[in-house]
């Protein structure tokens, strides 16, 4: 089994890090302190010695990058990692952010960065620095920006009040998304123990009903997306994953052996990622007939589609926490796919750490590992991944 660092974008020796897509509609910035105050909320946690890209297109968030910070001997290999995607990108402005617990440490990575990024003829808007609580512009002169740095009020953004209705509350740290995906010891055993029952049995019947032996593949398809159904399923008061049985569980993740349904599981929950046309149409049927309708796809001005999308999210975090470790690769995988698609890269990145670990040849996995590395995102990206989504 290969060792795979946690989360990391290649190029840049021992440090970690990811890309993220906007998940809101039209973030916009009045000035450094909405940035820093914003950044936690799209990330998803607080991050610590860190740098971090903001492309700006008209005052409106874009892509986002973070990086570990690196060593000083590595800072221009981290500036080439995360300039790369700047480039196709072409933002109007970026700007850039360090996060450090000493003062100075984000100096060499925010040099590096501002010179690559002058030599491409991209703007930097500003470089600011966050320690302690505060916020520092380390190239403002002006008095608005006093020495002494000014404290981050998250209170007083209105973009924040914008997360904070969608239910979104930063986590304490980057490690903690980690324990969103990873396996709970008792509900994996049971589910493992389920999974194990599944393959000893004989073809025909057993005590709940008919094997999935004496089942045809439409029928067996139909069976799995009924308890697709329930998982998908964002309505209030829809029944809890870890209140599924432990076969009915181990049901969900047997069915990801099939490619065709696995696929269009991923095509359903992430519209645009993948043509439904390219489904055989019994299984687009399928899905039509089984699956709620995407309304987590859906913005609106009471924000329901972004609520909603936080909801699957949730259930799918469920649902692999359920798994141990040798079966969860496919169901990490289409949750890493969802995260991607809502712009979350520190999930994808974690789930896809996880998937591997345990599959390092899994061909779906690999292929999206190999789109974050890049920065490719969802929207124009989508028939992209449709053209090579059957990696098997």
């Amino acid at each position: 089994m290969r060792a795979r660092p946690q989360g990391r974008m290649p190029g840049a020796d021992g440090t970690t890090g990811e890309r993220h897509g906007c998940s809101m509609t039209q973030i916009r910035l009045r000035g450094p302190a909405d940035v820093v105050a914003v950044l936690p909320y799209q990330l998803g946690y607080h991050p610590r010695d860190s740098i971090v890209v903001v492309a700006l297109h008209d005052r409106a968030v874009g892509l986002i990058e973070r990086l570990d910070l690196p060593a000083p001997e590595h800072a221009e290999e981290a500036g080439r990692v995360l300039v790369g995607p700047l480039l196709r990108e072409r933002p109007e402005a970026v700007l850039l952010v360090g996060y450090e617990t000493a003062e100075g440490s984000s100096s060499p990575a925010l040099d590096a960065v501002r010179g690559q990024l002058m030599e491409a003829d991209l703007d930097v808007l500003d470089r600011l620095v966050v320690r302690d609580g505060r916020w520092y512009s380390i190239d403002c002169a002006d008095t608005c920006c006093p020495p002494e740095g000014i404290p981050v009020q998250a209170a007083d953004t209105p973009a924040v009040a914008e997360f904070v209705g969608l239910e979104v509350s930063p986590l304490t740290g980057r490690s903690a998304i980690t324990d969103l995906v990873a396996a709970d010891p008792t509900l994996a055993a049971a589910v493992g123990a389920a999974l194990g029952e599944r393959g000893a049995a004989d073809p025909g019947l057993t005590a709940t009903g008919p094997t999935d032996a004496s089942l045809s593949d439409a029928a067996r398809r139909l069976r799995a997306l009924s308890g697709w159904a329930v998982v998908c399923d964002v309505t209030a008061g829809a029944a809890e994953v870890e209140d599924l049985a432990p076969a009915q569980l181990a049901l969900l993740v047997h069915s990801l052996e099939d490619l065709a349904l696995r696929d269009g599981l991923v095509a359903w929950l992430c519209p645009g990622s993948l043509p439904l046309a390219c489904l055989p149409p019994d299984l687009f049927d399928a899905l039509r007939c089984t699956l709620p309708t995407p309304t987590w796809h859906r913005t609106s001005p009471d924000g329901s589609g972004a609520i909603a999308g936080r909801r699957l999210v949730a259930r799918l975090q469920s649902l692999v926490r359920s798994v141990p470790d040798e079966h969860a690769t496919p169901a990490l995988t289409v949750l890493a796919n969802l995260a991607w698609w809502q712009g979350d890269g520190a999930l994808a990145r974690t789930c896809l750490d996880r998937a591997l670990e345990a599959l390092p040849g899994y061909r779906l996995a690999l292929l999206l590992e190999r789109m974050l590395d890049l920065g490719v995102r969802p929207g124009g990206h989508g028939e992209e991944l449709g053209e090579g989504v059957r990696a098997g």
